[in-house]
């Protein structure tokens, strides 16, 4: 069996030029064939793109700023501070 154009630290290297578009065909095609057969490989993909999508959502957040909680929730946690404090 031959080894691999791309191993898996060039795999890591290169893989945001992949999801780019920056690589010329030889080193997609090269990439793209170590995907088909490097598990590991693909779960790194995997779990980048839910990295990202995270911190996308999480931004989105931090760009909406704080929000209260609803009323009868914010009412619920009072009451049971309260409680817990033996203040209620």
């Amino acid at each position: 069996m031959r080894q691999p154009a791309v191993r898996c630290q060039e795999f890591v290297e290169l893989v945001t030029d992949w999801e780019e578009g920056a690589l010329d065909d030889a080193s997609r095609l090269e990439f793209e064939e170590h995907m088909a057969i490097c598990p590991p490989c693909v779960e790194y993909v995997k779990q980048l793109r839910l990295t990202r999508a995270v911190l996308r959502g999480a931004a989105e957040l931090d760009r909406r700023g704080p929000s209260a909680p609803p009323p009868a929730a914010r009412a619920a946690l009072l009451e049971e501070f309260r409680r817990q404090r033996g203040n209620g």
